[in-house]
């Protein structure tokens, strides 16, 4: 397969979180600000935010459960906005933007951050645009697992996609993760030889939790598999996603609500799809799926997919999730293109790990114009086969 060096991850050797978020936003400083007030308008037209002191004021809230979630993290995140030059809570606003759509106004009213509360937004489900998605596939492959999602947000989004490794001087630790500006990381994979992918899923009992970028990249950080999909199951969250969770040796695919979790995908010898609709009945009853989503019909391709091309290694995976099948509502979607809406969900990029040799394909927008880079990892010593 055709490489490009265009997309090449920009690493970040600090060992201090609070110096390499400042390298962050002082290398991206003007693409933070603009994505952040983008983010900003988008939340304020999507959700029920009153205003944007509002929307400040909510986002404020997640910063205290961040600081007891995972300190480092929380400096890594405030070292962002120092070093762009923003407020705390706008870093937030472009990290947690998909999840503080889904958090009502009334968190402001009364109930602390430990107190649930039930979203009321999703009042005209006809009328909701696409709130984006993702289409995420684990493969057992031919002795060498592979996992690996599109990345499909906001069309306004895709100037800001990168990617970056995260090597700190000190230690053996290593993170690639596929990103924006500004962003903490939204999928991934460690030295150790986990995985995170994530779906959103719009949820109607969203409330303050912990900045969903941050859980991630906690989750990179764990031993194993099974640790990271402990550390989700008890992590206070703020609204829906699924979470597809690989190490060579185990898979487990975990639906979330804004309150709930539920385990509904597992096994590592089995191949698993997941687009932005809940498989568990319960999750379901709080789950609220716009009328506009693509998310029915890219299950139905991408299993369709699946079975015709039986993908057996990350290229192959590639090839499969960059099909345009059915466009623009396909895999690799295009639903800008076809009503003119800039911020229209569209695939952004793409991330795939193949989990024996620690290598990544990564790229920015669609997979048939942009070839994936393909990214070693130094420090690797995962590779354990099931």
């Amino acid at each position: 397969m055709t490489t490009s060096t265009s997309f090449d991850p920009v690493l970040f050797d600090q060992d201090d979180p609070a110096r390499r978020g400042e390298a962050h936003g002082e290398m991206w400083r003007a693409e933070i600000r603009e994505l952040a007030e983008l983010r900003a308008a988008l939340a304020l037209k999507k959700g029920s935010f009153a205003d944007r002191a509002q929307l400040d004021a909510i986002a404020r809230l997640h910063l205290p459960l961040l600081d007891n979630f995972s300190a480092p993290l929380a400096a890594e995140l405030r070292g962002i906005a120092r070093g762009a030059a923003v407020a705390p809570e706008a870093v937030v606003i472009l990290n947690h933007y998909t999840d503080l759509r889904d958090v009502p106004p009334s968190v402001l009213e009364g109930p602390c951050p430990e107190d649930p509360v039930v979203s009321d937004i999703f009042h005209d489900l006809n009328t909701a645009d696409d709130p984006g998605g993702c289409t995420a596939v684990y493969l057992p492959g031919q002795g060498a697992p592979v996992l690996g999602q599109t990345w499909d947000m906001h069309g306004t989004a895709e100037p800001y996609v990168r990617a970056i490794r995260i090597k700190p001087r000190s230690g053996d630790d290593e993170l690639v993760c596929f990103t924006l500006t500004g962003c903490l990381g939204m999928t991934g994979v460690s030295a150790q030889g986990v995985a995170v992918t994530i779906n959103n899923l719009s949820s109607t009992d969203g409330q303050v939790g912990v900045v969903w970028p941050a859980l991630v990249r906690a989750m990179l950080a764990c031993a194993s598999a099974r640790e990271a999909r402990d550390l989700l199951l008890r992590t206070r969250l703020s609204s829906g996603h699924h979470y597809m969770i690989a190490d060579g040796r185990d898979f487990f695919g975990v639906e979330t609500s804004g309150q709930l979790k539920v385990v509904t995908q597992h096994g590592a010898r089995a191949a698993h799809i997941h687009t932005n609709h809940c498989f568990d009945p319960v999750l379901r009853r709080h789950e609220a799926v716009p009328k506009a989503s693509t998310s029915f019909r890219r299950m139905e391709l991408a299993t369709t997919l699946y079975v015709q091309q039986r993908p057996q290694d990350a290229p192959a995976l590639w090839t499969m999730l960059s099909s345009h099948e059915g466009y623009p509502r396909s895999v690799c979607s295009h639903i800008d293109d076809a009503g003119g809406d800039p911020s229209a969900s569209k695939t952004c990029g793409r991330m795939i790990v193949d989990l024996t040799r620690g290598e990544v394909l990564v790229g920015r927008g669609c997979g048939q114009v942009e070839p994936p880079t393909v990214v070693k990892l130094d420090r690797w010593r995962g590779g354990h086969v099931p």
